[in-house]
C-alpha cells in the first residue's frame, strides 16, 4: 500500500510527523505526470482526485475506485473484498 498526491516530500514528512508516523509510503507526484496515468487528475488540472486502485502481484490493475469516498462504507468494504480481506 501506498499514498500518492501533489504534495512535496517536506510536506509528506511533516504531515507524517502530526500524525505520529504513517504506516505506508507517502510519495510525491508535484508533476503530475503518474496522475495523469492513471486518469485522477482534478478537475483542475492541479489537484489528484482521491482514488483507490488495487493491483495484483504483476502490476496489473485488478480493481478501481477513480472517485474513492472514505466516508462511504461500501467502497471501503469493496476494496477489503478486492484484496481479498472479506
Amino acid at each position: 500500500m501506498l499514498g500518492i498526491s501533489a504534495d512535496s516530500v517536506d510536506s509528506h514528512a511533516k504531515f507524517c510527523e502530526k500524525i505520529g508516523g504513517c504506516p505506508f509510503p507517502l510519495l510525491s507526484d508535484t508533476t503530475l505526470q503518474v496522475a495523469r496515468l492513471y486518469d485522477v487528475l482534478g478537475e483542475d488540472g492541479k489537484r489528484i482526485r482521491r482514488a483507490v486502485f488495487v493491483l495484483d502481484a504483476t502490476g496489473i490493475i485488478i480493481y478501481k475506485i477513480p472517485w474513492y469516498q472514505p466516508g462511504n462504507v461500501g467502497q471501503f468494504m469493496e476494496v477489503f473484498q478486492a484484496l481479498g480481506l472479506n
